[in-house]
């Protein structure tokens, strides 16, 4: 199994569409995926289960996996929107924003979080996170073996990095593992994505997401990536890139 984790702590990076084209493609080069939605916003969650009951989805909220109310893997969904391949989903409610309160004082779910992603049945799990530092996005570095930080050309995205990579290297240090941190420059141009690629304190992946509106427009209509499109192309580049 391989554990990728989409993290900024910026947001408007382009980190869940980042999140939900690359599991479409690595779904369509025939991995199995589970797609864990960390994030209370639940945009990931959306754009897959929007035609789902909402009481469905609450029933199978990420939150109850956290709180112990309900197993992780009793927490999965098939996603029944835009799903070309099988694809299944860990959704997301509002009510997840609860979860850092009541385990605050729980040191044991940053051990339960990561044995509970490893023992599903999947190929590959890709974990969206909340653009803010939370117990969600610590516990999906503790859990991760990749940590993908989508970067632009504004100088706050660019900032955002460090403070991701600081998490990651606490998150190592605890538990002795050292997942691979890849800056992954989304939504740039094509010199843009040679200026983030120069910089020598990160490593990127070799793939880039270039801007383009249909990213914006297929998310926000829950739609899949047009096949052989440039914004498809980048994501089954990329999905080939952390397949390897």
């Amino acid at each position: 199994m391989k554990i990728i984790v989409f993290a900024s702590v910026k947001g408007g990076v382009g980190k869940t569409a980042a999140a939900v084209f690359t599991a479409q493609a690595l779904a369509a080069l025939g991995a199995r995926v589970i797609l864990i939605d960390a994030d209370p916003n639940n945009c990931a969650t959306d754009f897959f289960l929007r035609d789902a009951r909402l009481e469905a989805i609450a029933e199978h909220s990420l939150y109850h996996a956290l709180v112990g109310t309900r197993s992780l893997a009793d927490c999965t969904m098939a996603g029944t929107l835009n799903c070309p391949h099988a694809l299944t989903i860990v959704p997301a409610t509002p009510s997840l924003a609860r979860a850092g309160v009541e385990l605050a004082h729980d040191p044991g779910i940053a051990v339960r979080f990561p044995k509970a992603v490893r023992a599903l049945d999947a190929e590959v799990v890709i974990i969206d996170t909340p653009p803010s530092l939370t117990l969600e996005l610590n516990l999906a570095l503790y859990a991760a073996d990749i940590v993908l930080v989508p970067v632009g050309a504004n100088r706050w995205t660019v900032g955002a990095f460090p403070v991701v990579a600081d998490m990651v290297a606490h998150a190592a240090e605890a538990s002795g593992r050292s997942p691979k941190l890849l800056a992954l420059p989304a939504i740039v141009t094509v010199k843009e994505a040679e200026q983030l690629k120069s910089i020598d304190s990160w490593t990127t992946t070799s793939a880039v997401v270039l801007k383009n509106v249909s990213i914006r427009n297929a998310l926000t209509a829950g739609s899949a990536l047009k096949a052989g499109s440039l914004a498809g192309s980048a994501y089954l580049e990329l999905a080939k890139e952390l397949s390897a």
